[in-house]
């Protein structure tokens, strides 16, 4: 299975950034070797809808992202593509999450009109509430 991962750096212990548009680096990773296949700089012109369409277009079943702006929350719906949230994780860390299956999904758009629940999951995180992603040693 195939994801993408937004980034700030283009180091797998980059953070993901709390929002999708804010993204510098989309990673593209086979999830089933554990392995990124490729690193892409993200434009400075419209940044979230450009990796959601490379998340589309490189055939990715998902993409760990914070917050999503409407358009690019719609082409990635529109796909079929499942959204994760994993602000303030790094790359590594958030693909091992999602495995564990305690990322919560980004269920509306940033301004949406509904809940997604993902800001549960950040608070207990900021609490240190999630032994699994704690600092590893």
């Amino acid at each position: 299975m195939k994801i993408s991962v937004a980034t700030a750096g283009q180091e797998a212990r980059s953070p993901v950034p709390g929002e999708l548009k804010d993204a510098k680096y989309l990673f593209i990773v086979d999830v089933d070797r554990f392995e990124v296949t490729e690193v892409l700089p993200v434009p400075a012109a419209q940044p979230d809808l450009w990796c959601a369409e490379q998340t589309v277009a490189r055939d990715c079943e998902a993409i760990l992202c914070g917050k999503i702006d409407k358009a690019a929350f719609e082409v990635l719906a529109k796909a079929s593509v499942s959204r994760y949230e994993a602000t303030g994780l790094d790359a590594t860390r958030a693909v091992k999450a999602m495995n564990a299956y305690v990322l919560p999904v980004i269920r509306e758009y940033n301004g949406g009109p509904g809940c997604g629940g993902a800001h549960a999951a950040r608070k207990r995180r900021e609490q240190g509430e999630d032994f699994y992603l704690q600092e590893e040693k």
